[in-house]
């Protein structure tokens, strides 16, 4: 599939997640198999004022992850624009609106899936977008604001004729949040309705996931978001077929790689918790978790973190390597 000018080699990459996708996890995901990564929601207003947070930390991305998409999240013109600009200029090689976020200290701002309620305003900023940006340029929506407003395949349709170069779907409605079945119909209508590339997102778990969305609703690619929490090796094709043993193995080394990454691109007070927060997730719904969280949660050093789960990681049986994801789930 190509977004624009930007080849994306393979079917399923990683969604952007708020706290989450950083350059370190995006790295990670990107060595089992991501075909492409999108960085966080990353706050146009931040952007423009020169927060230096927004702009060195949550913008930051490795020279390994290119292509990369950085997605921008707002409200107006005034500070998406400029934003976009920017991001653009630090080589982005995609530029994504955040349009789907349903957190309400987002929408309530008029930001992430608020901007589906009023289509002509949002078509307006759209178009200011396109006008500055020399990069593809895709959105991230929702099938709508609730279920009496399903207004997924309007939005498509006007940004399309806007010039936006692809749109990724989630088929949840923003009251429903991340509760109930994802609606994969909608996609569907949105695939049938527009010309340029469309991707899938919502209740993907595994490469098989991925493949029965494209069969049923025609994307070009899937995202996976929740379901590749604690589990980027979802994006590869050939851990499936792995014996128990081989993919504790596996595991194992994706995990030492994460951590690795986590100690180099963050300061301890920052990534402590974010080795902490992976390292949870890593520890999936496994026999004796609950005890291991809370110590874990408890630790105060780098050092002190990884020896726990060291500890725990060594007494797991490798036939227990597959069992859920409680995040994901």
């Amino acid at each position: 599939m190509f977004i624009g000018n930007v080849e994306v080699k393979g079917l399923a990459r990683l969604a952007p997640m708020a706290g989450i996708s950083n350059a370190a996890y995006r790295m990670v995901a990107r060595e089992c198999g991501s075909a492409l990564t999108t960085s966080e929601e990353i706050d146009a207003t931040g952007l423009t004022r020169k927060n230096t947070k927004t702009r060195y930390d949550i913008a930051k991305y490795l020279p390994e992850e290119k292509p990369i998409a950085l997605q921008i999240l707002g409200a107006n013109a005034e500070t998406l624009v400029p934003g976009a600009q920017w991001l653009q200029d630090q080589g982005a090689d995609i530029i994504d609106l955040n349009m789907g976020c349903p957190v309400q200290k987002i929408t309530k701002t008029g930001r992430g899936s608020a901007m589906m309620k009023d289509v002509p305003k949002t078509a307006k900023i759209l178009e200011a977008m396109r006008a500055v940006l020399t990069v593809p340029f895709t959105i991230k929506i929702r099938s709508g604001w609730d279920e009496k407003h399903l207004n997924a395949v309007e939005v498509a349709k006007m940004a399309e004729d806007v010039g936006v170069d692809a749109i990724t779907v989630h088929p949840r409605t923003r009251t429903q949040q991340f509760s109930g079945l994802s609606k994969w119909d909608m996609i569907t209508q949105v695939v049938d309705a527009v010309n340029i590339p469309v991707t899938g997102n919502g209740d993907v778990k595994s490469m098989s996931d991925a493949k029965r969305m494209a069969a049923e609703t025609g994307v070009e690619s899937v995202m996976i978001g929740r379901g590749a929490m604690g589990k980027p090796w979802v994006f590869d094709e050939t851990f499936e077929d792995l014996s128990p043993e081989e993919k504790y193995d596996y595991q194992t080394r994706v995990i030492n790689r994460h951590t690795e990454l986590i100690i180099e691109l963050f300061p301890e007070h920052v990534g402590l918790i974010q080795m902490q927060k992976h390292l949870s997730w890593y520890a999936g719904g496994r026999d004796r978790v609950r005890q291991f969280r809370v110590e874990l949660f408890g630790a105060d050093t780098y050092e002190e973190t990884r020896a726990i789960f060291d500890r725990y990681w060594a007494s797991v049986d490798p036939s227990m390597s597959e069992q859920p994801n409680m995040a994901a789930v």
